[in-house]
């Protein structure tokens, strides 16, 4: 191995390791992203002027153009929810339908149904989250566990199980041709032990909090609705979420007019029961919370740009086309690890198959199952994806208003730890057997 390259490995691994001590520490990632892409520009012979003003600077661009609209949208949407009752309705509905025993089991299944519907993760979370709040005050449990369930609901099974219209499974599909089903059973295996598992962990989590005698406080950053009677009814409260899961997945129109469709129905049908004096303030607070959400989920995207460009990356990559390991273990293992460096499933998944796709059409060629390939890679990008630089997490605890401190090792097991051993332990086996 090249001395280059070593060095350009030790600065990568140097870069993770500090952007997660510093995101621990609090450290705005304003701050972390850009050390940590200066950093590995020195470590890899990158120019540094350059790989900062241009590689690094093009990767937070990018993703601020394509997401800021779904940002904006999905946080005045969530908003308009939650100031005019209609997510307490929802959820004081849920809650009833199954009880304050099964809270974690309604918030999963609540995330899933939104996922596996196509709507972006962000606008999921501002969706779920005024109605998971109610759950969980009905529940009496503390706030910081509400992300690792709502995460574990949008980010594991329902992102890359067989089915779901999420990125892993349909950039799988148009990279190797295979249908959105592929891969069934070792998928519906690794999903239903995935589903599982998360309930169990989170109802074991909200048990130990309530031995710590800890319970639940209602954000204080959060508008509360004490009263119900007057809010919008049931099936009015749902009909915004509704017309924007269906348009989005049968009229296929861009997320951006169904999010606009979605609020103007919600404006309609919530007008009487939003607070008329408040609605400039809560416009305005929407859109300064959207773009420093999507400004701090932004900063460490850009870091992945960085992150591609150096020797260690290009050998990694090398090492896995030339791997004489099985085809399946290439998978698995290739999508973590593209996921896990660039801090992304999506962005993981698609710079994989950008190198490694012809390798996995040569496997089919050999008589390996592709659907098999399709389903491992989509299971292996939603696991290390989820280690603590990741973008998604910076944002999702800053619109729950959680820390990484309080909430982080929860993530951790549901949308790591889980996967990766659903993905390793159940859906591989299968694959190496019947494949």
């Amino acid at each position: 191995m090249d001395v280059s390259v070593i060095i350009s490995g030790l600065g990568l691994i140097a870069a993770l390791a500090g952007m997660a001590i510093l995101i621990f520490k609090r450290v705005s990632p304003i701050i972390i992203g850009p050390l940590a892409a200066i950093l590995v520009c020195l470590t890899s012979g990158e120019p540094l002027f350059k790989g900062v003003t241009e590689t690094y600077m093009s990767g937070v661009t990018g993703f601020f153009l394509s997401y800021f609209f779904i940002f904006l949208l999905g946080n005045i949407f969530g908003n308009i929810y939650q100031n005019s009752g209609a997510a307490a309705r929802i959820g004081d509905m849920i809650s009833k339908r199954f009880g304050a025993r099964h809270c974690m089991l309604a918030c999963l299944i609540s995330a899933a149904i939104l996922s596996y519907g196509g709507i972006n993760s962000f606008v999921i979370i501002f969706s779920v989250y005024p109605i998971a709040l109610k759950l969980f005050e009905d529940a009496d449990i503390p706030t910081y566990l509400l992300p690792g369930i709502v995460c574990g609901g949008m980010w594991t099974f329902a992102m890359t199980g067989p089915f779901t219209p999420q990125i892993p499974n349909i950039v799988s599909m148009q990279y190797l041709g295979t249908p959105s089903y592929a891969g069934l059973l070792p998928g519906l295996s690794g999903a239903a032990v995935m589903a599982v598992s998360i309930v169990l962990f989170m109802k074991h989590a909200a048990k130990k909090a309530r031995l710590r005698d800890e319970h639940f406080q209602w954000p204080d950053e959060v508008r509360r609705i004490d009263n119900i009677d007057n809010a919008p009814g049931g099936i009015v409260s749902v009909i915004p979420i509704l017309a924007v899961l269906l348009i989005f997945n049968i009229a296929k129109l861009d997320i951006v007019i169904c999010l606009l469709i979605g609020i103007i129905l919600a404006l309609i049908l919530f007008w009487k029961h939003l607070p008329k004096p408040e609605m400039l303030d809560m416009f305005n607070s929407a859109a300064v919370t959207s773009i420093t959400v999507i400004i701090n989920t932004a900063v460490i995207v850009g870091f992945g740009s960085v992150a591609k460009a150096t020797p260690f990356y290009s050998y990694a990559t090398d090492v896995l086309l030339n791997s004489d390991a099985n085809p399946y273990i290439v998978a698995a293992f290739g999508a973590n690890i593209f996921a896990g460096i660039l801090g992304s499933a999506s962005g993981g998944i698609a710079l994989m198959y950008e190198t490694l796709s012809d390798a996995f059409l040569d496997y089919a060629n050999q008589g390996y199952n592709l659907g098999f390939i399709h389903r491992l890679c989509s299971d292996g990008s939603g696991g290390l994806d989820s280690l603590p630089w990741n973008g998604s997490i910076v944002s999702v605890f800053a619109i729950c208003h959680t820390t990484h401190k309080l909430s982080y090792k929860y993530n951790f097991v549901t949308c790591l730890v889980i996967p990766v051993a659903a993905t390793f332990l159940v859906a591989l086996p299968l694959c190496i057997i019947f494949g």
